[in-house]
């Protein structure tokens, strides 16, 4: 299991330009759903409420699967993050266990394990990119409600009874957004969980490592 996370964790650079390209293709999006945006308000109420029904619905669903998105691309990079501190981590210990190679064996110390959070980063990371990933979903079934809903004249939406399937649509919508923005947060708190736990363990490997190398030429020079 950790060998695989090992081999996993070098391809940090995937994943950071991974998010890269999705925060940019979120930017490009976004842009041009302004630009419908601004064309849509730029009619008047009449056109826009009977007329203009399909840009209404394609601005609607664009900003209900957008933010999932865009925090999606954000979950990569401080998923990339956390994979380079891994790799930092075993680098210190293999440069550690170098060092004290160079000692004979009957003076050589052990090293001291890392902390028992160490192993959790990568499970703690993957949470936060499966949540973010949940949440671009529902952002996804959102727009597609939206697109449905909005494809209506707005005065049929606003005269819709109760119990009707454009009811039930903005009920959903509204409902589900209620909960899908902290959950969006949470992941990113989980993300950055993980990497608090990488710089936590990477401190401990440093003062460890410091007292070791540290005691062992004390006791060098006091047996000479």
């Amino acid at each position: 299991m950790q060998n695989m996370i090992s081999k996993m964790a070098r391809m940090y650079p995937l994943f950071i330009v991974m998010g890269f390209m999705i925060v940019l293709i979120a930017f490009i999006v976004g842009y041009f759903n302004s630009q419908a945006a601004a064309a849509y308000f730029a009619e008047s109420k009449l056109i826009r409420e009977t007329t203009l029904m399909v840009q209404r619905a394609s601005i609607e669903s664009v900003g209900l699967w957008m933010p999932p998105f865009k925090f999606l691309g954000i979950g990569f990079i401080l998923s990339g993050i956390v994979m380079a501190l891994r790799v930092i981590i075993e680098n210190l210990i293999g440069a550690g266990k170098e060092v004290l190679s160079n000692l004979p064996s009957e003076k050589r110390p052990q090293m001291p394990n890392p902390p028992w959070f160490a192993n959790l980063m990568p499970i703690v990371m993957m949470l936060g990119l499966v949540i973010f990933l949940v949440a671009f979903g529902v952002g996804l079934w959102l727009s597609g409600i939206a697109g449905d809903v909005f494809a209506n004249p707005l005065p049929t939406i606003d005269t819709a009874g109760a119990g009707s399937s454009l009811l039930a649509g903005v009920q959903t919508i509204h409902s589900v957004e209620g909960w899908l923005v902290p959950l969006k947060f949470f992941a990113i708190s989980t993300e950055f969980l993980a990497i608090m736990m990488g710089l936590a363990t990477i401190i401990f490997i440093l003062e460890s490592q410091i007292k070791l190398l540290d005691g062992t030429l004390k006791s060098s020079k006091a047996a000479s």
